[in-house]
């Protein structure tokens, strides 16, 4: 383990920080770890005279946008390991990919061909014990390709995020997302909050050009599911000060993946649409749990107990990371302060 850090801190070209993990009497690090780059060349990416811009998601993440009459795509200082990117010109045009970036590299992406695809939209809310609902806000929802096929009878538990192409965005602080530029076809929509049973929509024959709204998701607690929550600031070293990091995306790699019940009533609905027997819940594993910091750079991210591995990264920085311990029913702080690339 100590050999992996040294190794990305050489890298990155930084040192390493020891700081303390507040409630938990612990150490923990928190360090910077490698980053990348990738470089592409757009070709027919913006499909309308209206068009001028389009938006780079990194994992859900908007990290930064393209002017129309800018043909290549350069990133610059992108976290090391697997994510995926996508580029959204329009609500229907765009591209998705899977890349791995290694630290101190270029991935080369070659040309990047924008394809005409559909948008799903809809809004996410969590229901207590109590009966009260709330949006939840700043949650990944993600599209998984192939519709219930996926869950049919036999078919083994989803990991999340799937190995395979998908599309994934964070709802805004009204609990609302949409998820653009869609290959056509069939998709399970699904999103997840530790301490919550997860939920999920059969989005069926999406065509390209396509809008569908109204597609929308209930987390209820559950009390068989305790969970804690890392809660903290995000901020960024700017010379001699320091400014909030607003929209930088937590993700905790999980150490003992979460697989929430589905609410029956959900299943049920997705059984009838599709008309043959699907396997019995859970359906999804989520390896990752995630949120975006708020416009403030505070972020609130609930965890099932254990000790995740939990990554703070906004574009033009550093990343960061953190290993708290997570207990059920208690709030850890773990704080983030980013060094610019």
């Amino acid at each position: 383990m100590q050999q992996r850090l040294t190794r990305l801190g050489a890298l990155a070209g930084i040192a390493l920080i020891l700081a303390g993990c507040a409630g938990g009497g612990l150490a923990t690090l928190l360090g910077l770890i490698g980053i990348g780059g990738a470089v592409g060349q757009f070709q027919d990416l913006f499909g309308g005279d209206t068009e001028d811009r389009a938006d780079v998601l990194l994992d859900g993440q908007v990290i930064r946008t393209v002017d129309r009459g800018n043909d290549d795509l350069r990133l610059r200082g992108l976290p090391e390991g697997r994510h995926l990117l996508q580029i959204v010109s329009s609500d229907f045009r765009g591209i998705v990919r899977l890349i791995d970036v290694d630290a101190d590299a270029d991935l080369q992406l070659g040309q990047l061909q924008a394809e005409d695809g559909g948008q799903v939209r809809g809004s996410v809310t969590m229901r207590d014990t109590d009966g009260s609902i709330r949006a939840a806000a700043r949650v990944p929802v993600y599209a998984i390709p192939g519709g219930a096929v996926n869950v049919a009878a036999g078919q083994s538990v989803m990991t999340i995020p799937p190995a395979g192409t998908h599309y994934v965005g964070y709802t805004d602080g009204n609990g609302d997302y949409s998820l653009s530029a869609m290959t056509p076809g069939d998709y399970l929509i699904a999103a997840a909050v530790a301490g919550y049973k997860a939920d999920v929509q059969l989005v069926e024959g999406l065509q390209a050009d396509e809008r569908q709204r109204n597609t929308d998701l209930e987390l209820s607690q559950d009390a068989g599911a305790p969970a804690g929550r890392a809660t903290g600031v995000t901020s960024g070293s700017t010379g001699g000060g320091s400014v909030s990091l607003g929209g930088a995306s937590l993700r905790a790699q999980l150490d003992v993946a979460y697989a929430p019940d589905i609410p029956q009533a959900s299943m049920d609905r997705i059984a009838d649409r599709y008309g043959a027997a699907l396997r019995t819940a859970p359906w999804f594993r989520w390896q990752v749990l995630a949120t975006l910091a708020d416009a403030g750079g505070s972020y609130d991210l609930p965890l099932p107990p254990g000790t995740p591995r939990i990554d703070c990264f906004a574009y033009g920085y550093q990343p960061g990371f953190r290993d708290p311990v997570i207990v059920a029913g208690q709030t850890t702080q773990a704080d983030f302060r980013l060094s610019e690339q």
